[in-house]
């Protein structure tokens, strides 16, 4: 108990320190959430150091705005390349499974939120977990994917690469009912420690407490600790290792809910190596061998000429357990910047123009606001201020009607509004976006090509981006293969869209993945290149796939346009591309054609009976 008591010490310090050294861009995350949600306040003055209080009366929050022209909905699709030309059927296996895992895990809505948060942020993360309780009926278990924001994920002081790092920390927001009902350990008395991970400026919940957990290396695995205010709950040295119930008093197998000792006390041990499983050609049991028999005491039994009794025994022949080894978390940057653990942040490099169009866009307000009309009268001369339509003024001679006039005073906001724009202009040019790449007017661009090209030049300058939103992409369906490899001991069911529009049921089986050296050891294969496939969204698009076919038609891509047939491979290509009533009008065409080869057939005929005269 002091053991653990210490090393629970030992990780609050370093949780402590590191929270410390990381708090400025904790505190940095803070402002630029508020400025992408339209805060009325603006940064404090750089130079007279005085603290900005007025707030804005009129936002027009170009933050937002940019940070959403540039949201791209659409998932990365796995590509996997095998090293080996024997795994190139495996290599479509896992991209069939991967591309499965995608609607499983929901990362279509998990990438619709990274859209906004690693913009604003710099970053975000994926925590990749295996969910026991998971899977289908006839598998248990199954990856879970969730989303963290980069407030939850506490670095190592001093490294700024994931994998470089000694230990980095999660912090998670969890319900003390779910505490003591995942770890049994009962929290009730804790109070929440880091109620800012919630975000929303949220203020403490009594019915919520901080999970911290400390991910660390040791002797090339990955350990877990984990705790809540002074209450241990995980202290694992290699947690991604398989876990297996042993008997506390004999050390045998758990095999039910009382031991073959009579015993039902058990505890969890990691284990290196797994039994053979039926079923798959390897065999089972090792080479018999000898074994001397013993009594109780340890001592040889022997026999009635008084040599030692022998036995022959076959062990069970085992295989070495996949172990991921690798932190459970996928960094998605927005950008790389040399010497930070996130990328650059968006905001952080246009909070300079947005203030000023906050400052302009009040000003406006106020002089519109303050301006107005004014009346004149001669002194001594009253009028009515009812809402009558005609209004009554008693004047006492005629020359004081001449008196009477109205002064409109209209304030010039042109220099502010000129101002506004400006600065919009920067903030869109420090990002790369143009009016096409936003789908608006675009008066330098005079033609269909120069429109699209004019958004190309916006997208290239934003490619970095969507770099390395592939390379983390790419990173988490790795992630996602080597845990299915690790964890998934039944097949797992799946269907993909074929590109011919069918649809392909098969099974992903990790034994798939056992090999056998030129020494005889075994091992798991692997050997795999996880890229992502840019052509892929295209395909999965049938919009742009149904005008593809069209202008591989109108080109002759499918033969001589006054040839029946060819509107008919035409149609047959639409129908796999999932067109609408594709497979009618393939079925009329195809009827069409066979009418057409019957009506020459009977021509020919016919003229083959007519004798030349």
């Amino acid at each position: 108990m002091k053991k653990t008591q210490n090393k629970l010490q030992v990780w609050q310090d370093r949780l402590s320190k590191a929270r410390s050294a990381y708090q400025d861009t904790l505190d940095k995350m803070t402002v630029w959430n508020d400025y992408y949600n339209g805060t009325r306040v603006s940064q404090d003055d750089p130079n007279g150091g005085r603290k900005s209080t007025r707030k804005s009366s009129n936002v027009r929050n170009i933050v937002y705005e940019l940070v959403e022209s540039q949201v791209d909905s659409t998932v990365p699709l796995p590509r996997v390349d095998a090293i080996h030309e024997e795994d190139k059927d495996l290599a479509r296996n896992i991209e069939a499974v991967l591309r499965h895992e995608i609607h499983i895990q929901s990362l279509p809505e998990l990438n619709d939120l990274q859209e906004r948060t690693v913009p604003i942020e710099g970053g975000s993360f994926w925590l990749v977990e295996w969910d026991p309780a998971a899977g289908t009926h006839c598998s248990l278990g199954d990856v879970k994917v969730t989303e963290l924001h980069p407030k939850q994920v506490i670095p190592q002081p001093g490294v700024t690469e994931l994998e470089q790092m000694d230990y980095v920390f999660v912090q998670i927001a969890q319900t003390k009912e779910y505490i003591k009902e995942r770890y049994g350990v009962d929290v009730s008395s804790a109070s929440e420690e880091q109620p800012d991970i919630r975000g929303g400026g949220a203020g403490t919940c009594d019915d919520i407490v901080t999970q911290n957990i400390a991910y660390y290396k040791k002797d090339g695995k990955v350990g877990m600790f984990s705790w809540v205010d002074d209450e241990v709950l995980v202290d694992m040295d290699d947690y991604q290792a398989r876990r297996l119930e042993y008997c506390k008093e004999c050390g045998a197998e758990k095999t039910g809910p009382v031991c073959v000792c009579g015993s039902r006390k058990f505890e969890e041990r990691a284990v290196n190596e797994q039994p053979v499983p039926e079923g798959l050609g390897i065999p089972q049991y090792t080479d018999p061998v000898e074994m001397e028999i013993t009594d109780v005491n340890g001592d040889a039994v022997l026999d009635e000429n008084g040599q030692p009794m022998v036995q022959v025994v076959s062990n069970v022949a085992k295989i070495p357990c996949y172990n991921p080894g690798m932190y459970p978390l996928i960094l998605r940057r927005n950008v790389r910047k040399a010497d930070t653990f996130l990328g650059g942040s968006d905001v952080a490099v246009i909070m300079d123009q947005q203030d000023s169009i906050k400052k302009m866009g009040s000003k406006i307000d106020e002089k519109i606001l303050k301006g107005g009309s004014f009346v004149t009268l001669p002194e001594g001369v009253n009028i009515e201020t009812t809402d009558r339509e005609l209004k009554i003024i008693r004047v006492k001679n005629p020359s004081d009607k001449a008196l009477i006039g109205v002064i409109n005073v209209q304030p010039d906001v042109s220099k502010e509004m000129n101002a506004l724009e400006q600065n919009y202009q920067w903030a869109k040019s420090t990002m790369g976006i143009t009016d096409a790449y936003q789908g608006k007017y675009d008066s330098s661009a005079t033609s269909g090509t120069a429109k699209q090209f004019s958004a190309n030049q916006a997208a290239g300058r934003l490619q970095s981006k969507r770099e390395q939103k592939n390379i983390a992409f790419s990173r988490l369906y790795r992630a996602i293969f080597h845990y299915l490899l690790a964890y998934s001991d039944q097949p797992i069911p799946f269907s993909v869209k074929n590109p011919d529009g069918s649809t392909m049921y098969a099974h992903f089986n990790r034994w798939d993945f056992l090999k056998r050296d030129e020494a005889g050891e075994w091992y798991w294969n692997d050997e795999f290149i996880f890229t992502v496939d840019s052509s892929a969204n295209t395909m999965t698009s049938r919009a742009s796939l149904w005008e593809m076919l069209d202008l591989k038609y109108q080109a002759g891509g499918f033969g001589p346009l006054n040839d029946p047939e060819t509107p008919l491979r035409l149609w047959t290509m639409l129908e796999a591309a999932e067109f609408p009533y594709a497979a009618q009008v393939r079925a009329l065409m195809a009827q069409y054609v066979e009418e057409q080869k019957n009506a020459m057939s009977q021509m020919q005929g016919g003229n083959a009976g007519v004798q030349p005269v």
